[in-house]
């Protein structure tokens, strides 16, 4: 086989690499975190003054995940009708499973949230609620199966 030959086939080769990668970079997704990113982003001292407001609690919202659901229950000191806030499930793998749903807690400071909306994966669950005039914000890791 001449040099003519090996040449050839080398480039063409490395062209098939190249337009293999080319294709395969194309169907990659490239999502941000959230569409209005930026804008949290100046936002974000509000969800420290949050967090520090929730390491300061003695008790805070507290879940419990069973079969069906996903049992969120409020600590005693907490009234549920004063109670004001945002369930956010965000799974960081797909956001097409991102779900938020209103806290509306019952008049035993429960709240079920039925398993059935969600999809099997890992999703962070962000608490964010107002009671007495002062901001909170909890993220906790949860894995639905």
């Amino acid at each position: 086989m001449s040099w003519s030959y090996r040449i050839t086939i080398l480039y063409l080769g490395f062209m098939a690499i190249i337009l293999t990668l080319v294709t395969l970079s194309m169907k990659n997704s490239d999502e941000l975190v959230a569409a209005d990113y930026y804008s949290q982003e100046l936002k974000y001292q509000d969800k420290i003054d949050a967090i520090n407001n929730t390491n300061t609690l003695t008790e805070s919202i507290s879940h419990e995940i069973n079969d069906k659901a996903i049992a969120l229950s409020l600590p005693v000191g907490f009234k549920p009708a004063e109670v004001n806030g945002e369930i956010y499930f965000f799974c960081p793998s797909n956001s097409k499973f991102d779900l938020k749903i209103k806290m509306n807690f019952d008049a035993s400071g429960k709240q079920v949230i039925a398993k059935y909306l969600l999809k099997p994966s890992a999703y962070k669950m962000n608490l964010t609620w107002t009671t007495g005039g002062k901001k909170y914000f909890k993220e906790e890791v949860i894995n639905i199966k």
